[in-house]
């Protein structure tokens, strides 16, 4: 009878435990300057975003936030806030910083106590005029951009003196959004995840840059054959990954980010139309997947098996992307790996519209595979 008990008991506990520790968070970034006639808070679906990031506030140097110019403003962050009333589950986070923030504002921010507490005093207003649960640091990147060599632990004290506010105040949420490269003299990474409560890695535009001679995945599973010795142990999500695991950081808490979004290149040859083919840059801006599922006339669809994701091409066109295959492969190696769970960037790029079939194919891709 007693092993019968303590049979029963270690499998509850393991139960417990394999819960605790489950593949479950789906964080979708909302891109707050999108036309209100082509997509709203409205339309994030939050039967399958756990959380959802208003992207982006822009921080100022004493600690305040401020609305950027053409990215959102209040009356859009409280339509944001509305999403608590169709569920009241969905965790709801600003995003503050982002690609159009150097370091110099957080470096200046993280290095001086009065200003990290005066930021923990306006996220925490934010929070209670918002209705919102918690902050989703976007600093691109520290020590670099403007930074300092200080950044690496002032950082780990400015997230320790949000914690602390939060905690005095109920409660909230911190995520960091962070490289896919762990680079040491940006990231402490074993304190900074013992804070936070998830570290969002940002696996994709590996390639895909004005200056690239041959043509790359936006962002590759795997490594491919045609990278270079350092691209295979970079510049894919599961090197990265690895990577990050290598550098201390807690499995459940790393989030694996998925693209929904491709880069267009042209290539040198239009006969020469595999990943690596010659190319002669990628267009700037990125191109979202509610732009690319519809090019059909002219374009031929192929997959890369090395790297699984796949790519197409018309004539000197040349476009590295993920579909609802590509993002559900994604999604089963974050849950064969134990990791927290998995963001996009972005969730306005899906097919929102069902141009190429089935309405938001690439989130509903993650909630099959979840």
């Amino acid at each position: 009878m007693i092993t019968k008990i303590c049979t029963v008991l270690l499998i509850l506990i393991f139960s417990l435990k394999s819960a605790s520790t489950a593949t479950d968070k789906v964080i979708c970034y909302y891109k707050s300057w999108t036309r209100e006639d082509v997509f709203t808070p409205d339309d994030i679906d939050i039967s399958i975003c756990t959380h959802v990031n208003f992207a982006f506030l822009r921080l100022n140097e004493d600690g305040n936030f401020r609305f950027d110019s053409g990215g959102g403003d209040e009356s859009v962050l409280e339509k944001f806030g509305v999403l608590k009333s169709k569920n009241p589950d969905v965790k709801l986070l600003i995003t503050v910083g982002g690609w159009i923030e150097d370091s110099i504002a957080f470096s200046h921010v993280a290095a001086d106590d009065h200003k990290k507490a005066n930021l923990a005093t306006t996220l925490v207003h934010y929070m209670e005029n918002y209705g919102l649960d918690g902050i989703d640091i976007d600093w691109v990147y520290p020590g670099k951009n403007g930074g300092t060599a200080d950044d690496k632990e002032n950082l780990v004290d400015m997230v320790s003196v949000i914690r602390k506010a939060l905690d005095d105040n109920g409660g909230g949420i911190i995520t960091v959004a962070v490289s896919s490269d762990p680079d040491p003299d940006s990231y402490n990474v074993g304190e900074l995840s013992k804070i936070v409560d998830t570290l969002n890695v940002m696996t994709y535009d590996f390639h895909g840059f004005a200056d690239d001679t041959k043509t790359g995945e936006n962002s590759p599973l795997y490594a491919s054959s045609t990278d270079t010795d350092w691209e295979k142990n970079n510049a894919n999500c599961d090197a990265a990954i690895n990577n990050w695991l290598n550098s201390g950081a807690d499995p459940t808490k790393l989030i694996l980010g998925l693209g929904f979004y491709g880069h267009i290149f042209q290539l040198v040859d239009s006969s020469q139309h595999v990943v690596g083919s010659p190319a002669k840059g990628a267009q700037e801006d990125y191109t979202s997947y509610n732009e690319i599922c519809p090019l059909s006339d002219g374009w031929t669809d192929d997959w890369d098996e090395e790297q699984q994701v796949p790519y197409k091409y018309s004539e000197e066109q040349w476009i590295g992307y993920d579909n609802a295959e590509s993002i559900g492969l994604k999604v089963q190696y974050a849950k064969s790996r134990n990791l927290g769970g998995v963001m996009m960037w972005a969730v306005n790029d899906d097919d929102h519209d069902a141009l190429c079939g089935d309405k938001n194919v690439l989130l509903q891709a993650i909630k099959n595979n979840l």
